[in-house]
């Protein structure tokens, strides 16, 4: 091999074909899809409930755009928002306003279906005997619109009761207990599915049920009492922090700026007051600071038995 040296051209060929048979990267970090990850029981339910309700209101859209072309007159269609997750307070709000009715059914299922928007007005002049029924959709509907609207609104429930027979193979029948909807707005977990109407008409759907009428609950893990000396053993090598709280104060921002060196400052207490002993953040015991060996240190006079507080 030569040992003479290269030339600036060779050595600016070589890191051009350097650059270009090096890996390209990109400017920005490729973005991964977040994954919810559902903790606790209830959110675990939940999860596993919401594509099942998403299924039955496929179907029950089906049914309900058939059925409903008496009623609702136009060109219109009925589609999936989608199904969401929340709790009892938040379906409070959402229903109120509408129109809403309960079914139920023999093996504990319970579920409240509503009505909001243009469509109730439009029905309910077609049932009247108007030829071009229009709808105000800034205007909450009366009292009389929400009853002409019943037979549209059956119609809906007829839907999902065709669907939950066709889906599940059990049979729900509409109910006047108000009670369904009650239970449903005071459960700490509600899935709720929602369908909008597009077209001539505006106007949505939406139907709510607590997450263990379409997932069964899973059996309760027996529980075992834990042995405490074990346990104790166990952890008696982990190391923890240990923070003895001399005294705190406040200061303005001005006032830190300002500092230098020399300054002092007075903490609250005395020289003999007690002071608190943290464990990992957490106030474990109090005691008053002394001086051993001419090293500070403190002495231990109380015991905080349980979680105490965290500073």
């Amino acid at each position: 091999m030569s040992e003479a040296q290269l030339d600036a051209e060779e050595v600016e060929a070589i890191q051009a074909a350097m650059r270009e048979s090096a890996p390209r990267r990109t400017s920005t970090p490729a973005q991964a899809e977040p994954t919810r990850l559902a903790l606790i029981a209830d959110d675990r339910i939940a999860e596993i409930a919401r594509p099942a309700l998403i299924n039955l209101a496929t179907r029950a859209a089906r049914f309900a755009s058939k059925t409903l072309r008496p009623n609702l007159p136009g060109t219109w269609q009925l589609d999936i928002i989608g199904a969401e997750i929340l709790d009892g307070t938040l379906a409070k709000e959402e229903l109120r306003g509408g129109w809403i009715a309960g079914l139920s059914g023999a093996d504990g299922a319970e579920l409240a279906i509503s009505a909001h928007g243009g469509i109730i007005d439009v029905a309910a002049a077609k049932r009247m005997g108007a030829q071009a029924p229009t709808a105000d959709p800034d205007r909450p509907p009366s009292q009389v619109a929400l009853r002409l609207f019943e037979p549209t609104g059956k119609m809906i429930a007829d839907a999902w009761i065709q669907s939950w027979l066709d889906s599940l193979g059990s049979k729900l029948a509409p109910s006047a207990d108000v009670g369904i909807v009650s239970r449903i707005i005071e459960a700490r977990t509600v899935v709720r599915v929602a369908l909008a109407f597009s077209g001539s008409l505006t106007g949505r759907a939406a139907v709510y049920c607590r997450p263990d009428v379409l997932a069964p609950r899973p059996a309760a893990l027996a529980a075992f009492k834990a042995n405490a000396e074990k346990i104790a053993n166990a952890l008696a090598n982990v190391p923890v922090e240990i923070i003895v709280e001399l005294g705190t104060l406040r200061m303005k921002l001005k006032e830190l700026r300002s500092l230098e060196p020399g300054a002092q400052f007075t903490l609250r207490g005395f020289v003999d007051s007690r002071v608190p002993v943290y464990c990992e953040g957490v106030l474990k015991a109090w005691a008053r600071p002394v001086v051993c060996r001419g090293v500070l240190a403190v002495q231990i006079e109380s015991i905080v038995h349980g979680q105490g507080t965290r500073s």
